[in-house]
């Protein structure tokens, strides 16, 4: 009885009061989000509460109003600090999802082994005493060995054939049942598409495992609050880590200038014909992809004669998630149009995750086909960005930080990240944004760096349009104001 009288005497109450207290300022302190005047204002006002909470449960003479003021003091005292706790585990969350998504180091190379999905095989103790066939044109015999290792692991029975054809031809051999499974790497799984148009649809993964490696980082560091900086997004449209090596389906440069306050989204055709960086030939830009977000940045460094500082790669099929971590967002449609189970008239609309997922990936509705798709992506980033810079967001994004943890990565700093926070929550400035596109004109041909026996569609860049996007984002870099 001793015991619990001293643990719920008004001075552990108190000192617990404080601790917590302590614990959030050091926690937000740690952060870096948080200006300086307003540090200051939450110091005094939690050591104005503190002594309140004092004056509140210290002794005084008159025992029965002591005992009822004291009772009531220290209830108030402990709620504060659950609340002031709670509040140190939201910001400590927030702070580790922050590590996670920023300062990325890591690229992840997903292999499977597939069968066609009408068959009968569904584990690789189906395939006991068999082999499966692996091709070595693009992937690198050391990280191949290691996963047909894991795999005989399971089962020891199987043999691994290499193939040195095309590698495309791993399709079609397990289409003409040459072989009964194949090992990829899925990044490539588009490559199969081209003859086989349903091969996604029509194949099934019965065994999968990844392949990290860490990536030196290709960051051009500046600093963010007073330097201009460009951006390169990759959006990219598959299930798993971020992290994943893949095609990249959305390509945008984004121009920042902090002391302007105005942001260039510029958009680049998936299919632009462009010299790639791992290649010294020129293919698809979603082809620069398949060796990691460092060579497609290199890429974008050599086309357009301008240095990309940063790159963050968002998991389109997670876009649901962030956009309704936002609370929904505002679009701004040219047209009314359809597409599923979502209508989209002309005009402002306040949509959630599901809905901005379909008008960004909309294109059959629009006589301009990609180019309309292009402008719905950017539109859609366009809103997320108005939204996260509101006071309502702002103020909150740890919440919004640990909603979207495992679809969004970036090689910029964390330290650079919540700079930028703390000046926009410092000056609650607006920014202007400015959209452009790349054009070019499409055809069919061959000589491709990754299929050059095969008839694809690129976008052959048009000169003009190319000059024109370059001189906007130098404008912006240089302080100037485009329109």
């Amino acid at each position: 009885m001793k015991v619990l009288k001293k643990i719920i005497s008004w001075p552990v109450v108190l000192t617990i009061q404080v601790l917590s207290s302590v614990a959030l300022l050091f926690l937000l302190f740690k952060l870096g989000v948080v200006p300086t005047k307003y540090m200051i204002i939450l110091v005094a006002a939690l050591a104005v509460l503190a002594l309140l909470m004092y004056f509140f449960m210290k002794p005084a003479k008159g025992k029965h109003a002591v005992n009822a003021r004291q009772s009531i003091g220290k209830i108030i005292s402990l709620v504060l600090s659950i609340v002031l706790l709670i509040g140190s585990v939201y910001v400590a969350k927030g702070s580790s999802t922050l590590n996670k998504i920023s300062g990325a180091d890591t690229k992840t190379v997903h292999y499977a082994i597939l069968v066609l999905k009408d068959s009968k095989i569904d584990s690789l103790s189906d395939l006991k005493n068999e082999s499966i066939e692996y091709n070595l044109q693009y992937d690198a015999k050391k990280d191949m060995n290691q996963i047909i290792a894991k795999a005989k692991q399971e089962q020891s029975s199987i043999s691994y054939d290499e193939t040195n054809d095309d590698y495309s031809k791993l399709a079609d051999d397990l289409y003409n049942n040459t072989v009964h499974a194949i090992l990829v790497n899925t990044a490539y799984n588009g490559m199969f598409e081209e003859a086989h148009e349903n091969f996604a649809n029509e194949t099934k993964e019965i065994w999968t495992d990844e392949v990290d490696t860490e990536v030196k980082s290709f960051a051009k560091d500046v600093d963010v609050t007073s330097k201009p900086f460009t951006i390169y997004i990759s959006g990219i449209d598959t299930y798993g880590k971020v992290s994943t090596i893949s095609r990249s389906d959305v390509n945008m440069i984004v121009t920042v200038n902090p002391k302007t306050k105005q942001i260039l989204m510029s958009s680049i055709p998936r299919d632009y014909y462009v010299t790639l960086a791992n290649k010294g030939k020129k293919d698809k830009l979603t082809h620069s992809g398949l060796a990691g977000p460092e060579n497609t940045v290199k890429t974008m460094d050599n086309f357009l004669g301008i240095d990309i500082n940063y790159y963050a790669r968002v998991n389109f099929t997670s876009l649901i998630t962030m956009v309704d971590a936002l609370g929904g967002i505002d679009l701004d449609s040219d047209s009314t149009f359809s597409t599923g189970e979502y209508s989209f008239k002309k005009g402002v609309q306040h949509v959630n995750g599901q809905k901005a997922l379909a008008f960004a990936r909309e294109r059959h509705a629009f006589g301009g086909g990609d180019n309309m798709r292009v402008k719905h992506q950017q539109d859609v980033l366009m809103a997320m960005l108005k939204k996260m810079m509101s006071p309502a967001i702002i103020t909150n994004y740890t919440g919004v930080l640990n909603s979207i943890a495992g679809c969004f990565e970036t090689n910029m700093s964390s330290d650079n990240i919540t700079d930028m926070i703390q000046m926009q929550v410092n000056d609650m400035a607006s920014w202007t944004f400015t959209q452009k596109q790349f054009e070019g004109k499409g055809v069919m041909q061959t000589g491709g760096a990754y299929m050059p026996n095969t008839k694809l569609y690129y976008m052959i860049p048009d000169d003009s349009s190319v000059s024109e996007n370059i001189a906007a984002i130098k404008a912006v870099l240089n302080g100037q104001i485009v329109e």
